[in-house]
């Protein structure tokens, strides 16, 4: 009898373990920290790294594993805390109004935290051949 083992390693497993989005919320503190403006250059630098970050987090949603999915959705929701606190903060303490480039952020980020569950469901529904 053989028995065979399946491992998985590499560029997937360190991507699947990493909380991306909170890269988003820290690209926004620091340009606010910084006093960096997002127009120009680096806000089109911001969104071209929020929608990569974006499909990487749709991508590891496709993992089904149950500590996983519990991971990807704590994560979701502390980074929609997050976002929600520095558009607070943004607009209430210093008195700014947030920039497109803000709330293109923001928008991606409650998108991943909407999106993902779906994908996950959909993904373990294909896994478990569940006709629909």
């Amino acid at each position: 009898m053989s028995q065979v083992n399946i491992t998985s390693g590499g560029i997937t497993t360190a991507i699947s373990k990493i909380p991306w989005m909170l890269f988003i919320i820290g690209f926004l503190l620091v340009a606010e920290y910084l006093q960096i403006s997002l127009e120009g250059t680096v806000g089109y630098s911001f969104i071209t790294v929020a929608v990569v970050v974006l499909f990487i987090e749709i991508f590891k949603s496709g993992d089904v594993t149950p500590i996983s999915f519990l991971l990807d959705q704590f994560w979701a929701v502390v980074s929609v805390i997050l976002a929600s606190g520095l558009l607070t903060y943004l607009y209430f303490v210093t008195g700014k109004e947030p920039t497109f480039f803000h709330w293109i952020g923001f928008a991606i980020i409650l998108a991943d935290a909407l999106l993902n569950p779906f994908n996950t469901f959909r993904t373990a529904l294909r896994n478990f051949d569940v006709p629909g």
